[in-house]
């Protein structure tokens, strides 16, 4: 992917952001993890190959208008240029009210928000490019998009980028709800038996095939004690 830079704007008196879009990326990385999803047989994770700057823009505009097409809340584009553009802002990221909230239920009902709101879109026949919390905004109760820059429509199918919302989603929420065992696992499980069987099988296939990853994750702190947790909820979820 393109590497990106997000700066606070002005525009009309209201709060925006400058997104500028460069060269680089991880280009090998992103190589390595592509070989790696295909030997597990985990499509949902195939890395879309890198764009240049002016196709991460363009990329980003699409994604931008396809959401809105479908009355999804992302951020309206107030100019456009070849590696630039000038976002509306939708309030502060899922991730730091989660953080920013002490109290456990409350928590609980931010990340469940989060994931019916993913299930809007994917109920639309959208799909995200990274569902992380960092990437969700919340405003009033609302949710909202933001970080648009991948389509993974690129390199898999629907039910898999529906599948990749729900394992990013995941991946980024197991740790706001670590002080509530089973929480994290139970709404999971809720969510996945709406969803349609493909996806529901994508989800189950690439957290099956990461299973391994649990044990020794979770000797260590921080990110992967936080991946272990993930994939501890989506395999009781799962079940």
């Amino acid at each position: 992917m393109a590497l990106t830079r997000v700066q606070p704007a002005t525009w009309e008196g209201q709060r925006a952001w400058r997104k500028t879009y460069a060269e680089g990326g991880h280009r090998r990385r992103l190589a390595a993890l592509r070989w790696v999803a295909r030997r597990l047989g985990a499509n949902s994770l195939l890395a879309p190959v890198p764009l240049t700057a002016e196709r991460a823009c363009r990329t980003e505009q699409s994604m931008i208008n396809r959401l809105a097409a479908l009355g999804v809340r992302v951020p309206p584009l107030l100019e456009v240029g070849d590696r630039e553009l000038l976002l509306g802002d939708l309030g502060p990221t899922l991730a730091v009210a989660c953080r920013a909230q002490a109290d456990p239920q409350s928590r609980r009902e931010l990340v469940a928000l989060g994931l019916r709101a993913i299930g809007e879109v994917h109920a639309r026949g959208g799909y995200l490019s990274q569902a992380f919390a960092r990437n969700l905004t919340i405003r009033d109760g609302e949710i909202g998009f933001i970080d648009l820059e991948e389509d993974p429509a690129t390199m898999m199918s629907l039910a898999a980028a529906q599948a990749r919302d729900l394992l990013f989603y995941a991946h980024s929420t197991a740790r706001f709800l670590s002080g509530q065992p089973g929480m994290h696992a139970a709404l999971l499980r809720e969510h996945l038996q709406g969803v349609p069987a493909a996806v529901r099988a994508e989800v189950a296939r690439t957290t099956h095939a990461l299973r391994w990853l649990v044990p020794p994750a979770r000797l260590f702190g921080g990110r992967s004690r936080e991946v272990a947790e993930a994939l501890a909820s989506l395999a009781a979820a799962c079940r």
